[in-house]
């Protein structure tokens, strides 16, 4: 399973304002990391009283306070008007107004952040970061030509986290085919990391599209060698573990790939992703009991329909594997009831009948039993995908098809014995 990183992660400019704040380098061409765009004129230095400073400072310290019990909706909306308070009355501190985003942005209300970096862009223009989180924004929402636009424009004054997500897309669209961009979101990697050498996401996405298309021993290890770097650079970063893994699992390194997705995880427990991979690897190792927590797991995280499908089967799977076979088929007919079109949901409906609900001592509902299970099997057969299963499936109907006969005839003897004792 591969996992796409998130578009970088919203971050606190809690210092911006002690150090002048950011300032777009003067260009006239091709810049640093590469970047060309327009000619991007020198800013005059910006003047800050020490009250604009004092003042956002207290802003910065309340909300570090809050965060570490953490940010709810019970505070959110004064830790976002602490800081809308100072930039209303120092409109030279955009970072106040793109801090009262953040807030709103961290605590769900991505309509009120939305509205803040437009009040603040209305002002300040080129302020880079406000750029990028609403390309963010309309990235999260699917409109991913109207995220390039804000992250192109961010880059144009060279944010990091701009140029990262520039890259992310660009992944994304070569894994789609569009080998053109695969040079592009190299080239806005070294472009991020040109601007912020530890910008950690530059790392991830540079990892995971050498991953993508790596075709020897060697490609695979230089990705790795990118991921152990970025734990240097962040050994926090849980995304990292979970490239790690994926890179170490294509490496044919099971174990150590398990131990680095449960990194993730012990790092946040919500990273669905990373779940979803331990729950695949235990499965096969039949460490039923961790499957079916770390599946159980993803379906409290509230997943996409597809990975919701695929975290119902898994569970299915693992409670089986623990005998609970009722549990189990229920858990098959509720990913059926979201894609009844799903064929793979039928072929493991059709093993949990034929392999652990079938009885042999009583050959009438094991006729039933295993009739059921062939009708499951039969629609692998007419509408999967995989052949190495529909072939299993074509096998395990032959089975089938050979014992009805065989539990026909059992129960013809027991009907002559129960005679037999009658008379």
């Amino acid at each position: 399973m591969r996992t796409a990183i998130k578009i970088s992660s919203i971050g606190l400019v809690a210092l911006l304002v002690a150090c002048g704040g950011p300032k777009p380098t003067p260009q006239t061409g091709p810049g640093k990391g590469g970047a060309a765009g327009p000619y991007v004129p020198p800013q005059p230095k910006r003047v800050v009283s020490k009250a604009a400073k004092s003042d956002f400072k207290d802003a910065a310290k309340t909300y570090e306070q809050a965060h570490k019990t953490g940010i709810n909706k019970s505070n959110c909306a004064s830790l976002a008007q602490a800081f809308a308070d100072v930039y209303q009355q120092y409109p030279k501190v955009a970072e106040a107004k793109f801090n009262e985003g953040v807030v709103w942005e961290e605590c769900g209300e991505t309509a009120k952040a939305e509205q803040a970096y437009r009040a603040l862009l209305q002002r300040h223009p080129n302020f880079g970061p406000a750029l990028n989180n609403l390309g963010q924004i309309y990235f999260a929402r699917g409109d991913i030509g109207q995220a390039q636009t804000y992250f192109r424009r961010a880059a144009e004054h060279k944010n990091s986290e701009a140029y990262a997500n520039l890259a992310v897309i660009q992944r994304n669209q070569a894994i789609a085919g569009d080998v053109n961009a695969i040079k592009e979101a190299v080239n806005n990697v070294h472009r991020a990391l040109a601007v912020d050498s530890f910008n950690i996401e530059a790392y991830a996405t540079l990892a995971l599209v050498l991953y993508d298309h790596a075709k020897t021993d060697s490609q695979l290890e230089m990705a790795r060698l990118i991921c152990v770097q970025a734990t240097k650079v962040d050994e926090k970063y849980y995304p990292i573990y979970n490239i790690l893994g994926l890179i170490l699992l294509q490496q044919g390194k099971v174990t150590p790939a398990l131990a680095e997705f449960k990194q993730a995880v012990a790092l946040n427990n919500d990273f669905l992703e990373a779940h979803m991979n331990i729950g695949a690897i235990t499965l096969s190792f039949r460490d039923y009991k961790t499957a079916e927590d770390s599946f159980r797991r993803v379906l409290a995280l509230n997943p996409n329909k597809k990975t919701k499908i695929d975290a119902l089967v898994g569970l299915g799977v693992a409670l089986r594997g623990q005998r609970k076979f009722a549990e189990a088929m229920s858990k098959y007919k509720e990913a059926l009831a979201l894609d009844p079109t799903n064929k793979a949901i039928a072929y493991n409906q059709g093993i949990l009948v034929q392999d652990y609900m079938f009885d042999a001592s009583n050959p009438a509902k094991a006729m039933q039993d295993l009739q059921t299970a062939a009708n499951f099997l039969q629609q692998y057969i007419n509408g999967g995908r995989d052949q190495k299963k529909i072939k299993d499936a074509q096998r395990r109907l032959k089975n089938i098809n050979d014992l009805i006969p065989m539990l026909r005839e059992q129960q013809k003897m027991m009907r002559e014995m129960q005679k037999g004792g009658k008379s």
